[in-house]
This record gives C-alpha cells, sequence and structure tokens, in this order.
C-alpha cells in the first residue's frame, strides 16, 4: 500500500510539472483514446463465498481476469467524458450439494457467475506533459450479476449478487511511447477492480 501512495504521489508532481517544469501543454480537447486492459478485484471473495453457500468440498473454483474497457473523449484540455464496460466471470465445479430441502445430490454439476458492468465516467487531466496524461476521476457504472448452475434445487445466492449502480473514485496515467500508442494504469476505489493495467490508443485532438 505504501508503494502505491509513493507511486501516485510521484506522479501528481509529474503531472503538476514539478519534474517536468519546460514541457508543453497537453491538448485533450477533441482527443479520443481507447484503452483495453485488465482489471484486478475482490471476485475472489466471491468464490470464497460462493464454495461456501454450495456445501461443496470438493468444489474447484476458478475465474477470468477482470477485462476492461474505455472510450474517453476530451471536452476541454482539462475534462474528458467517456464510458467504460468491464466483464469477469466466476466458475465452480463440484460433484455434491445440499438442495432446499436439506437432501444430499450426487453429480456432476457447474454453477458460474458472471459480473457485467457498464459506465459512464468524468476525468479531470492535469495535462502538463504530451507524453505522460495523468488524471483523476469519478465512474458510474451499473453492475449486472448473472447466475448459470445444471444443479436443480440450489439454493443460488441471486439476494447477495444484485444488479445496482455503483460509483468508482479513480486515479490514473497514461504515458505514450509513440504519438498513438501508450501503456495506462488506474488505481480505484469502489467496484468493479481497484486496479487495472493496460494498452491505450489516442486519435485526434488539436
Amino acid at each position: 500500500m505504501k508503494k502505491i501512495k509513493s507511486l501516485l504521489v510521484a506522479a501528481v508532481l509529474v503531472a503538476t510539472g514539478i519534474f517536468a517544469p519546460n514541457a508543453t501543454a497537453q491538448k485533450y480537447q477533441g482527443q479520443m483514446n481507447v484503452t483495453v486492459g485488465g482489471a484486478f478485484s475482490l471476485t475472489g471473495l466471491v468464490g470464497t463465498s460462493l464454495t461456501s453457500a454450495i456445501s461443496a468440498a470438493d468444489g474447484r473454483a476458478s475465474s477470468t481476469p477482470g477485462l476492461a474497457g474505455m472510450f474517453d473523449y476530451g471536452i476541454s484540455d482539462r475534462f474528458s467524458l467517456g464510458a467504460a464496460y468491464n466483464f469477469q466471470q466466476f466458475t465452480v465445479k463440484f460433484s455434491s450439494y445440499v438442495d432446499n430441502n436439506g437432501n444430499t445430490v450426487n453429480g456432476d454439476f457447474k454453477y458460474s457467475l458472471t459480473r457485467n458492468n457498464v459506465g459512464l465516467r468524468a476525468l479531470f487531466h492535469f495535462g502538463d506533459n504530451d507524453d505522460l496524461d495523468t488524471y483523476a476521476g469519478a465512474r458510474f457504472g451499473y453492475t449486472i450479476w448473472k447466475t448459470n448452475t445444471n444443479a436443480p434445487g440450489l439454493a443460488l445466492t441471486d439476494n447477495f449478487f444484485k444488479s445496482r449502480l455503483w460509483p468508482q473514485a479513480l486515479f490514473g496515467m497514461r504515458y505514450y511511447f509513440t504519438e498513438n500508442i501508450g501503456v495506462n494504469a488506474e488505481f480505484a476505489i469502489g467496484p468493479p477492480y481497484y486496479m487495472m493495467f493496460g494498452l491505450n490508443f489516442r486519435f485526434g485532438g488539436n
């Protein structure tokens, strides 16, 4: 956590020009940015709760990494508006469970939990370096949970995994090693992820 805090502080200092006083101001207005990446979330906790809920002592759990995609459009040299999407799936396989009537059922079963999050976000860009774009902002995303199982009578967890609107505070940075291609990192508080790394592509701008 200390390393993450230090990295955030260093990025802010760079963005405000302390480490790059001669850098030219970034021209963000009219610029379009597309980001694709992988995200880290607390979905592992979902797997633990799910395995406990189905009483599957022999459960075998797996999950996909969070897959993230964002599109941001610069409405000024300091502000951008964008849309974002995140996908993640958790799966557990088991050979026995206890149904709603308290009976033990044996067989070959599978339970999957899928999370889709779509949202809008607004970002403020510190904008003091053409190669390094640091920003902070907020995202409001709607999470859609979907469950699927071939185990009849299984007590599902639909009451816990309800689709709902979630706010997210985030801080990010993009570093461009060419005119149009760069790398992206984000650190966030709130769903659907707390950390994201990816590739960034920018187009347009004045």
